[in-house]
């Protein structure tokens, strides 16, 4: 049975549209913190976190709103998961995608140290300084558990796998849609080889079960495994004193590492998986459709 396909008038500039007006709105309550009329000050990594939950949220119900407008049933787009689903292996290739996004996330910045040293120096800096302040904030702590683990996996999955693949995967074809959602991805993360490569995976996960349930579940293991290391106890009792972009370019040869070590496996994965040409898009599997447009 053949149906008119609404991701057609789903328009993705109208979602970054939507993306800067909750920017502004971030950017307001910095300004409600520096006049005290929240409990934050504008500093505050609590607040950062505020906002990235406020933002992300609300983006999802506008989302939601358009996808109800538009008759695109989220029973279709999230499906349900398959009977007898390889867990053990995908845990094992989450780990992979894991240690391939860390290496590609060293080699960046290590590349970058040689010609933005001071850039990388803040970054890595403040990465430790907000674990550091982490650990005497409660709320803090609290929210960027809440953020990173259940936020983050349902929006982000929700977002780029669920909604763009179906728009751009209507406007460009699946595999075009797949690699432009993955870079996007990666670019708005800042490791832009290593996260690419998660929202490959992550995609492909999604057209092999037809169902968000398993990219998000992914999604959630990948950030508790990460996040763990943030909680690991420091090297030395004073965050300043540690010279992180030296560190980072004398173990360059780790990222390398882990980079061949995972590589192998994660590659095979995108290999066996990458959509062949009358492969269908989740949602009108799911519907029991055929792709009309």
């Amino acid at each position: 049975m053949a149906m008119s396909n609404p991701f057609l008038r789903l328009r993705v500039r109208t979602l970054f549209l939507v993306v800067f007006i909750n920017l502004l709105c971030g950017l307001f309550l910095v300004v409600l913190a520096s006049l005290g009329i929240l409990p934050l000050a504008p500093e505050d990594p609590a607040l950062a976190l505020i906002q990235s939950v406020l933002i992300v949220s609300s983006l999802c119900l506008w989302v939601v709103w358009r996808c109800r407008y538009l008759h695109i049933y989220q029973r279709y787009l999230v499906g349900t998961i398959p009977q007898g689903f390889p867990w053990t292996k995908t845990v094992f290739l989450i780990g992979a995608v894991l240690i391939f996004s860390q290496g590609a996330a060293q080699i960046s910045y290590h590349l970058l140290s040689f010609l933005y040293p001071s850039l990388v120096q803040s970054i890595l800096q403040e990465d430790l300084l907000r674990s550091a302040q982490s650990t005497l904030t409660p709320l803090y702590r609290v929210l960027m558990l809440f953020t990173i683990l259940v936020v983050l996996p349902i929006a982000e999955e929700f977002l780029f796998r669920g909604i763009l693949i179906h728009r751009w995967g209507t406007k460009w074809g699946i595999p075009r849609a797949i690699v432009f959602s993955s870079v996007l991805f990666g670019i708005l993360h800042t490791n832009l080889l290593g996260l690419s490569v998660f929202g490959l995976v992550m995609a492909l996960l999604y057209l092999k079960t037809r169902t968000l349930l398993i990219p998000i579940i992914c999604h959630l293991l990948n950030n508790l495994l990460a996040i763990a290391l943030g909680f690991l106890p420091p090297l030395t009792d004073s965050v300043e004193t540690i010279d992180t972009l030296a560190e980072l370019q004398a173990n360059w040869w780790m990222g390398l590492l882990c980079i061949a070590i995972s590589a192998p496996f994660v590659m095979r994965f995108i290999y066996q998986n990458w959509p062949r040409p009358e492969a269908c898009l989740p949602y009108f599997a799911n519907s029991g459709t055929t792709q009309a447009w």
